[in-house]
């Protein structure tokens, strides 16, 4: 069975090499996105495991992204990690219209993103899980 696809959607270069890297490591496939628009249309293309987005970003913002996700047919139950900045919080009725699933402030744990993934998507692939 193919690795489970894991998009990562930031504005911050480092940030998204570095958990590519990470999940890369850990055997699933990654898709990078700087905004919202791109990480909509990457998500609408590959229909990922899980998306990591960050909350600020030009353009098309995480939780605007997330929104999207959520409203269209095809993305509608992709889970949603968020990484915030600066304090944004989210409200109730934000994250009802959304599927974050988990808010986490950066500066963030790359080990603690990775356990959370794991907890819900599974494994990168059945294979790993059986080995």
């Amino acid at each position: 069975m193919p690795a489970k696809t894991i998009l990562v959607c930031d504005d911050e270069s480092v940030i998204t090499f570095m958990l590519a890297s990470r999940f890369r490591e850990l055997g699933y496939n990654v898709l990078t996105g700087s905004d919202g628009d791109e990480g909509f249309r990457l998500a609408s293309e590959s229909i990922p495991a899980a998306v990591i987005s960050d909350y600020q970003m030009p353009g098309v913002d995480g939780l605007h992204f997330a929104k999207r996700l959520k409203q269209d047919a095809r993305t509608a139950a992709i889970p949603v990690l968020m990484l915030t900045a600066r304090g944004h919080r989210i409200s109730p009725r934000d994250l009802q219209e959304t599927n974050i699933v988990q808010v986490m402030p950066k500066p963030f744990s790359a080990k603690e993103l990775a356990a959370m993934v794991l907890d819900i998507c599974g494994p990168a692939s059945d294979e790993r899980a059986a080995a």
